[in-house]
């Protein structure tokens, strides 16, 4: 009798364990999402549109728990919340916008195998569970440098030295440069005193500078070339980062040296109904990669009731129509994507007519 008892305990636990692992395993509870954005500093305002997508997404499901994290668009305040989300708040899942915060978190997330959403580009991630929801962006350096060749001949290339990207990001548009233009590498720290070397770099005579900067240390080196240039005949070239943060560049610097500006960005896909549903929910219109968010926390959504471990290949097989357009991935999890060229005319960016 006494054996029988035990038997029956035995395969009760046995059932209760089976039932938790199948609970576990199959995501039927609460999916925690942890976010990571630049909410303050020099695009803090950038990082709230898309958090409010997200937040506007996460609202519409009682199973998604939203714990968000301010990056500052600092690689080590990035890491810091990527440590709290993971050890403190268990996170499921990461959407991430920044690439300083990825490119500081990417062994981490090698380790783990965390399934995460990455908004802007960093290195290449082949075989690994970081998914780009930015369609590609280094190409659009590539396409920057080709239309900026047609146009110049001696190019001065700045950027900076703050993080891998920026080399990248030079790498890809020198591959876009043909052989008949020059182009100078010129690396900008920090702390660089900005002022001599415009003097030496204006010295250089080059017929333009394409500048691949962060917005705080761009406005700097722009005031100074602004003050230095005089009547020399010298054009900017616009990466995408400066197309994003035009307003704050303006705002800063004014219109009129800004105009004729080259810059390659991607077309805008973010539908009507979306812009309307997000102006309505929060009183102003979305920004560039609010889409992004909320077609993010879209495929989360997705994940429900499906078991964890089928999470990074059910990602991977993406295909739907969201609120930034059609949403797939390619064989290296990054968004399928075209570039569109634009210049600066008239107090705004406009597709340039090649």
């Amino acid at each position: 009798m006494k054996s029988k008892i035990i038997s029956i305990g035995v395969i009760v636990v046995f059932i209760i364990l089976l039932i938790v692992t199948v609970n576990r395993n199959t995501g039927d509870g609460v999916i925690n999402v942890g976010v990571i954005a630049p909410l303050s500093g020099e695009y803090g305002t950038f990082g709230q549109s898309f958090l409010n997508a997200i937040i506007m997404n996460s609202e519409k499901d009682p199973k998604i728990k939203l714990f968000v994290e301010d990056s500052k668009f600092d690689a080590k305040v990035g890491l810091t919340a990527f440590q709290k989300l993971t050890s403190v708040n268990h996170i499921d899942v990461l959407i991430n916008l920044d690439s300083l915060t990825l490119e500081a978190i990417t062994p981490l997330v090698s380790k783990s195998g965390l399934p995460v959403i990455q908004i802007f580009e960093t290195h290449d991630h082949i075989d690994d569970s970081i998914f780009q929801m930015l369609p590609y962006s280094f190409p659009l350096y590539t396409k920057l440098g080709e239309i900026s060749s047609k146009k110049y001949k001696n190019i001065a290339m700045v950027y900076s030295s703050i993080s891998d990207i920026y080399s990248i990001d030079a790498e890809y548009f020198r591959k876009g440069v043909s052989t008949s233009t020059k182009v100078s590498d010129i690396k900008i720290a920090k702390a660089t005193y900005i002022r001599s070397d415009v003097t030496k770099m204006l010295s250089e005579n080059y017929d333009a500078f394409a500048i691949l900067l962060p917005s705080s240390d761009g406005i700097r080196f722009l005031k100074e070339f602004r003050d230095q240039k005089g009547n020399r005949n010298v054009s900017l070239i616009c990466d995408v980062n400066i197309e994003i943060s035009i307003q704050e560049y303006v705002n800063a610097l004014g219109s009129e040296m800004f105009e004729g500006c080259l810059s390659t960005n991607l077309p805008d896909t973010m539908t009507p109904s979306f812009k309307a549903a997000y102006k309505a929910r929060f009183n102003t219109d979305p920004l560039m990669s609010s889409d992004w968010g909320y077609d993010s926390m879209t495929i989360i959504r997705s994940l429900e009731n499906t078991p964890k471990n089928t999470w990074i290949s059910k990602i991977a097989k993406t295909s739907m129509d969201g609120a930034s357009g059609h949403v797939g991935f390619d064989e290296t999890g990054t968004r399928f994507g075209i570039s569109e060229p634009r210049i600066f005319k008239d107090g705004k960016f406009v597709k340039l007519e090649e």
